[in-house]
């Protein structure tokens, strides 16, 4: 019998997440709730991000409430909901997890009475979730930190295991729709879900965070097996799907054995990925996703220079990346690149390159991303260790003596008007909608209301008089 007879899943808005942010359901927390179905008898779901009025929706009698904290959040900010909890459900046990919880466990969990967080899980759920639910008991779970007896304690972090190809997430629980909702509350017509097939990453890029866990270990690569995405895919209802993995094309005959399970079960879909330009090298794969429905790709080119891309420790070269887009430019796909600008030794000339390469390497999008050291990742000692070289400590940005962290703002800008000429855009805006095919009446609809009922601040919801509690957590236009 479990210890807990109601879960609530909390997923918190932190306020400040990307522009397009609400095309992403809580995974993380759909896959903790599927894991308990059989031994906690009542569960829900809140996402903050729609649930405006969240505290109505938490049931009194809710014994143990999830939350889930994947970004930055000020701590007063968090005790203060977590006040609220408890205020709501007396005698409940509020555990958390998410990098953010990690980074800040003992925090979180030495806090007063009434802010505490009694558990805080660090790394992926993989099943640790349930035991504490069946046994009640912290001590018997890897990789937790709580307090007993007035004293912290934190059990081992096991490495991160393979990802399991079961449960799949649990979509049930959902109360609001997800899709290409701007945080000005502009929606693109586009209804989303998301996917993860694979976790982890074999590369050591200089500026990343996200291939080490909170142990500083390397996080291995694994993916799920084909029929196992395949089943997941099959079950969503929403016809645009981005699968959040670091490197979704990583094992190209895996790839390629999704596509086949794809086209033979006849799932129809359109996909949008992230990945290494490697994805070049084998075209005729490539290819096959196209028929499958990836349609919309975001590479993680980061610069044209070698001197940068070794800086970055990207592993590739200038020649590298030209080479593979060759080989794919003409397949039809919408390719979207990110730019890292401001590294040692690149100077105002050579990121003012950047609109011309991309351009002539075949990309239809670009996005431009001042350098930032978050944290202990490498990049940070090397950046400090040379001179004329600093990092603001608020915004994390790199700047030099040479440029500020305005001035290199200020190029960012450049950089996109300069790819954005008339003619691009107009190239760019036929080729989207020809392969991800938004609604334009919706849009157009869409837009019209958005700007008549003027721009609302960010995420807020408006209700029509005598509006469905469902369209009430929804923007206008997005109601089904």
């Amino acid at each position: 019998m479990a210890a807990f007879s109601s879960a609530c899943f909390i997923y918190p808005d932190d306020g400040e997440g990307s522009r397009f942010d609400r095309m992403f359901p809580p995974l993380g927390l759909e896959l903790v709730a599927a894991s308990v179905r059989d031994v906690i008898p009542q569960r829900s779901l809140i996402d903050m991000r729609f649930d405006r009025a969240w505290e109505a929706q938490l049931a009194p009698d809710t014994d143990i409430v999830a939350l889930s904290f994947l970004w930055d959040m000020p701590l007063p900010k968090v005790f203060a909901m977590v006040r609220a909890i408890k205020r709501r459900c007396q005698g409940i046990t509020v555990v958390a997890g998410g990098r953010f919880a990690e980074a800040n466990r003992k925090a979180l969990v030495t806090a007063a009475g009434d802010e505490r967080i009694e558990l805080v899980f660090s790394g992926p759920d993989d099943g640790r979730f349930r035991t504490f639910v069946e046994t009640g008991s912290a001590e018997r779970v890897a990789g937790v930190s709580f307090v007993k007896d007035g004293a912290y304690h934190a059990t081992p972090m096991p490495p991160y295991g393979p990802i399991p190809d079961y449960p799949l997430p649990d979509r049930s629980l959902r109360r609001a729709r997800y899709g290409a909702i701007r945080r000005d509350g502009f929606f693109l017509g586009i209804y989303t879900d998301a996917i993860q097939s694979s976790r982890g990453c074999p590369f050591h890029c200089a500026f990343c965070t996200f291939n080490k866990d909170s142990e500083g270990r390397q996080i291995a690569y694994t993916a799920r097996s084909a029929e196992s995405v395949a089943d997941e895919l099959e079950q969503i209802d929403a016809p645009f799907v981005t699968f959040v993995d670091d490197l979704a094309f990583h094992r190209p005959d895996r790839m390629e054995e999704l596509c086949d399970a794809l086209l033979e079960r006849g799932i129809k879909k359109t996909y949008a990925i992230e990945t290494r330009i490697n994805m070049g090298m084998r075209p005729e794969v490539v290819e096959k996703m196209a028929r499958a429905g990836f349609r919309y790709v975001t590479f993680g080119i980061e610069s044209m220079h070698d001197h940068v891309l070794e800086f970055l420790n990207k592993a590739l070269t200038r020649r590298t990346i030209e080479k593979a887009f060759a080989k794919i430019r003409h397949v039809p796909m919408f390719f979207v690149s990110n730019f890292i600008i401001g590294s040692v030794g690149e100077t105002r000339e050579q990121m003012l390159q950047i609109p011309d390469f991309a351009r002539a390497i075949g990309l239809d999008s670009i996005m431009i991303h001042p350098l930032r050291c978050r944290g202990p990742e490498p990049l940070t000692a090397k950046v400090l260790a040379t001179p004329g070289y600093h990092i603001d400590p608020e915004s994390k940005r790199v700047y030099s003596d040479a440029l500020s962290a305005a001035e290199i703002q200020g190029i960012a800008r450049q950089i996109k008007r300069e790819f954005w000429t008339p003619q691009q855009t107009l190239k760019s805006a036929i080729k989207f909608h020809r392969l991800i095919k938004p609604n334009l009446v919706t849009l157009a609809s869409n837009w019209a209301a958005w700007k008549l009922r003027g721009q609302p601040r960010p995420w807020e919801v408006q209700q029509a008089p005598g509006a469905s509690a469902r369209q009430a957590r929804e923007p206008a236009g997005l109601a089904a």
